[in-house]
């Protein structure tokens, strides 16, 4: 039997990612009894089911082992092609960046553009994305350097940490020398869990660490939203010191520093492991130095 071809695993993650056969088949522009007839000839190749027909289509257990791979195998090939379309052409080549907001205040943008100083013929492009996110755009080859606060779990990555994030009380200017624990019954604006599971249990761990349990009112997905929030006095949070220090000249809010302890979350950069010796190793160390420089420097003041 002949191995499965790319276009055969671009179909399977199409269904995958859209749950619908029609649907699918509209996305990767053919006839749903084509779709069904292709995917059906990729499960007999692997030898069970990778999909629930009915009540709904979802993947199977096996079907969720092997779209990370067919991911991957069809990032590779994207990205394949793209650096023999530039080497033909003699373009610049390309690496992208996946990355949480806060790096976008640690030193990453000047290390780009050192970065680019120094290598005119390479362009760098950078994407705003979870840490959970960045593992499977990391993995399917979308992005070429993942910053985020999750490790990627993977043997063909190489994860160094950066810099960890102390964190900042953030209330209304008019309340400036409250401490944690005297703001403890008001209401908390706080990260929704699903936008980031790090900063939302950093937040909770270090309320509790104090000995009290946040009273949250207000979520959001964007720390700018967050800190909007505070200075119109819907409540207070809790902020890494990349955004205190962003901030820090805004006369709406006052920041003071919080003992974060074992709370304070590790940042991560992530490369996959071909890339580690390339520019895209040396993109990724410049980030990983940056980070680290810009840790504290210029913190904010209470």
């Amino acid at each position: 039997m002949s191995e499965p071809s790319l276009r055969r695993l671009r179909y399977f993650i199409a269904l995958a990612e859209h749950g619908k056969f029609q649907t699918a088949a509209d996305a990767m522009n053919i006839s749903q009894p084509a779709l069904s007839a292709e995917l059906r000839r990729l499960e007999d190749f692997v030898g069970k089911p990778l999909f629930l027909r009915t009540p709904s289509t979802r993947l199977t257990p096996a079907g969720q082992a092997l779209l990370p791979h067919a991911k991957a195998a069809v990032g590779a090939a994207n990205r394949f092609n793209g650096v023999a379309t530039e080497v033909g052409s003699g373009d610049p080549t390309t690496i992208a960046i996946g990355t949480v907001a806060t790096f976008l205040h640690r030193g990453l943008p000047e290390a780009v553009k050192d970065f680019t100083t120094e290598r005119p013929r390479i362009s760098v492009t950078t994407r705003e994305a979870t840490s959970a996110s960045q593992s499977d755009m990391l993995l399917g080859h979308e992005i070429d350097i993942s910053c985020g606060h999750m490790p990627v779990q993977h043997p063909g990555v190489i994860c160094t940490p950066a810099a960890r994030e102390n964190f900042w009380l953030c209330v209304p200017s008019e309340l400036k020398g409250i401490s944690l624990a005297e703001a403890a019954d008001r209401p908390f604006v706080i990260f929704r869990r699903s936008a980031s599971p790090i900063y939302h249990d950093t937040v909770v761990g270090i309320c509790r660490n104090h000995g009290f349990e946040p009273r949250i009112q207000h979520e959001t997905t964007s720390w700018a939203t967050a800190l909007e929030m505070v200075a119109h006095g819907l409540g207070i949070t809790l902020a890494p010191t990349p955004l205190a220090r962003a901030y820090r000249r805004d006369e709406r809010l006052s920041f003071s520093r919080i003992e974060s302890g074992r709370n304070a979350p590790q940042a991560w950069v992530t490369i996959r492991r071909e890339d580690q010796t390339g520019p895209v190793g040396d993109l990724s160390m410049a980030i990983v130095v940056a980070s680290e420089a810009s840790a504290e420097t210029g913190a904010a003041t209470s």
